[in-house]
């Protein structure tokens, strides 16, 4: 069973996430580019927003008996049975990619890339919406089979 509580607390970490994010890219392309502390900011809260979207997507394959992804960027995929948008998945295993640069290849992090991400933020506003739905049609599906599976007294 999806545990839509603790799904919901990491959703509410993204949207803050995603706020912070906004800003920065609110406050503009040279903002973003002259300020060593905002591109930082930029980077670990963008690192953290994608992380955020593929433990989400973890548990909810792991709870929903979908098939296991051989790697971040195939959580996404597996979420297609369960009603995510194909041409989203895409998207957000471009966006696991840029993850793992920012983890991994954080001595070759490209600002103009990382710059271009914060234009693809609402990707990840639209797969929050996709996980709380299928967090709570799980737990819905399952209120419905316990109540069909109550013997009367």
């Amino acid at each position: 069973m999806v545990d839509v509580e603790g799904v919901s607390s990491r959703l509410d970490r993204l949207s803050e996430l995603l706020g912070e994010l906004d800003a920065i890219r609110a406050a503009g392309r040279d903002a973003y580019m002259t300020e060593p502390r905002t591109r930082l900011a930029a980077e670990h809260a963008l690192q953290l927003a994608i992380q955020s979207c593929i433990d989400i997507g973890a548990h909810l394959i792991s709870e929903l008996g979908l098939p296991t992804p051989s790697d971040y960027r195939g959580v996404f995929a597996s979420l297609r049975s369960a009603g995510l948008d194909e041409p989203l998945t895409e998207r957000l295993a471009q966006a696991a990619g840029m993850r793992n640069i920012l983890v991994h290849g954080y001595l070759d992090v490209d600002d103009e890339a990382v710059w271009a991400a914060l234009a693809d933020l609402d990707d990840l506003r639209s797969f929050a919406a996709s996980a709380q739905r299928i967090a709570n049609a799980d737990e819905q599906d399952t209120s419905d089979e316990d109540a069909d599976t109550e013997k009367p007294a």
